[in-house]
This record gives structure tokens, C-alpha cells and sequence, in this order.
């Protein structure tokens, strides 16, 4: 069984992810957020409760922000995972996501 992210709307535009972002999950995400994030030219996504992370979730954040950079909208992310930081600055990425 693959694990499931989950998408909890808090006001327009703004999205509590909670379940992991790992190889298992990332491509059910993607294809969630696609319909979610169609009509909102601001997107803020608050990942406290994002349980676990991997290079493949990072990949779905860069493809976020790269998503959100093309369609000429806005995104924020708040509350990134430690470990998705981590990998973030290893790989050298960390300034192409946007963070409170």
C-alpha cells in the first residue's frame, strides 16, 4: 500500500499537507495538487505536519515552486521539514524555495 498525502484547505489558497513526501507518495501529490492549485494565484503551504521526506519530496517542492514561477503565481512554504532542508542545502537548492 503507497503511502497518501493529504490536502486540508484552511482559507483560499492555503493548504495543510500532512503524510509523508517520500518516492511512495510524491506522484499521488502531484497529480492532487494539480486540480488544487488550478484556481488560487497565491499558494501557501503549511508542511508541519509533513511526517517524513526525501529526495523525491524535495524534487515535488522544486517542481512547486518551478510550477508556481511559470503560471505566474506565488508560493510559500511554512514549516519545511528539517530533513527536507537538510537536502535542500546539500543539493543546493534552498534559494529556489520560497519559506516563512
Amino acid at each position: 500500500m503507497s503511502a497518501v498525502v493529504e490536502f486540508e484547505t484552511v482559507a483560499p489558497g492555503h493548504f495543510r499537507v500532512t503524510g509523508p513526501l517520500t518516492f511512495d507518495s510524491v506522484e499521488q501529490a502531484l497529480h492532487a495538487s494539480r486540480e488544487l492549485f488550478a484556481a488560487h494565484p497565491r499558494i501557501e503551504l503549511d508542511l508541519q505536519k509533513v511526517d517524513n521526506t526525501d529526495s523525491a519530496g524535495l524534487a515535488l517542492l522544486v517542481e512547486w515552486a518551478g510550477w508556481a514561477r511559470r503560471e505566474k503565481r506565488s508560493i510559500l512554504f511554512r514549516h519545511l521539514p528539517a530533513q527536507a532542508l537538510a537536502l535542500a542545502r546539500i543539493s543546493e537548492v534552498d534559494k529556489l524555495l520560497p519559506t516563512a
